[in-house]
């Protein structure tokens, strides 16, 4: 990663401090500088008879002396909790979604956090959904209780962003001690599953995975790995892959908004429906 800096979208809510939490132990593990952003739009002022744009009415000082008490009450917490690793605050008048976006250009990870989506917002979109789309890094969005022995979970697909979901999942599970699981869901052509033809394929399948999960078990032979072909849709077979994961890591891909009400990508099945944290990586990263 060229740059080492982690940013955190943060608003002092519970599932911010835990988002913030997460950056502080991978920062502290890797390295890496924590940025924590708050980003907040300040509405509009427009007289009801107007003819022209009114300019934006941006917060008073109080406002802004606020956010920053609240940042450095978060500042002032990690110094205690996490004393070795370097911390930076930043306030943009913004949708926190564009700002993340926009930070991300210069980071190795955005960090959020959120509870399981409900079936309107995965499709309308929320903070998550957006940045995961639009980052140019990596998007970790934070959520359950893990056990530390969990293992990573890749979704691993036929697309060039495989090896990427895999190197980011392999790095992850190196830095905590833990195994990888690397899945593959193959859906069924239809009709009798068991015939000789479906056999093969699920076969040919089973060695792809093993050809491109051995290119990284080759570079991180400490970490224990397995591959598995599992019939199946592979937003499915991943969620549910997840539920015993600290960690599931798949690809990223920007989408069209019709595309994804029509056919929506494994990022968002798993944001509607993984209760671990989710790591989406994009393919052109």
């Amino acid at each position: 990663m060229a740059t080492q800096r982690i940013v955190v979208g943060y608003d002092g809510s519970p599932d911010a401090r835990k988002a913030a939490r997460w950056a502080l132990d991978e920062a502290e593990r890797t390295g890496a500088t924590v940025e924590l952003l708050y980003a907040y739009e300040w509405p509009s002022y427009v007289p009801a008879a107007a003819m022209m744009p009114a300019a934006a009415v941006y917060p008073d000082a109080d406002t802004d002396d606020a956010v920053g008490e609240m940042l450095g009450r978060a500042l002032d917490t990690a110094a205690a909790t996490h004393p070795g690793v370097r911390l930076r605050t930043r306030i943009e008048h913004g949708t926190a979604s564009v700002a993340l976006a926009q930070r991300s250009g210069e980071a190795s990870m955005v960090v959020v956090g959120g509870p399981r989506q409900s079936a309107v917002r995965a499709l309308l979109g929320s903070t998550s959904a957006s940045v995961s789309m639009h980052a140019r890094c990596p998007v970790v969005v934070v959520r359950g209780e893990p056990r530390d022995t969990d293992p990573v979970v890749a979704g691993v697909d036929d697309s060039p962003a495989a090896g990427l979901v895999l190197g980011f999942a392999f790095e992850q599970a190196a830095v905590r001690g833990v195994p990888v699981r690397a899945v593959h869901g193959w859906p069924p052509p239809g009709g009798d599953l068991l015939t000789d033809a479906n056999l093969r394929a699920v076969a040919a399948e089973r060695r792809r995975l093993e050809s491109v999960v051995g290119c990284w078990r080759r570079r991180f032979p400490q970490v224990p790995v397995t591959a598995e072909v599992v019939v199946g849709a592979p937003g499915e077979v991943l969620a549910e892959a997840a539920a015993g994961a600290q960690l599931v890591v798949a690809g990223a891909r920007a989408r069209r908004m019709l595309r994804v009400v029509l056919r929506p990508s494994v990022g968002r099945h798993l944001l509607h429906r993984a209760r671990c944290s989710i790591a989406l990586v994009h393919g052109g990263h």
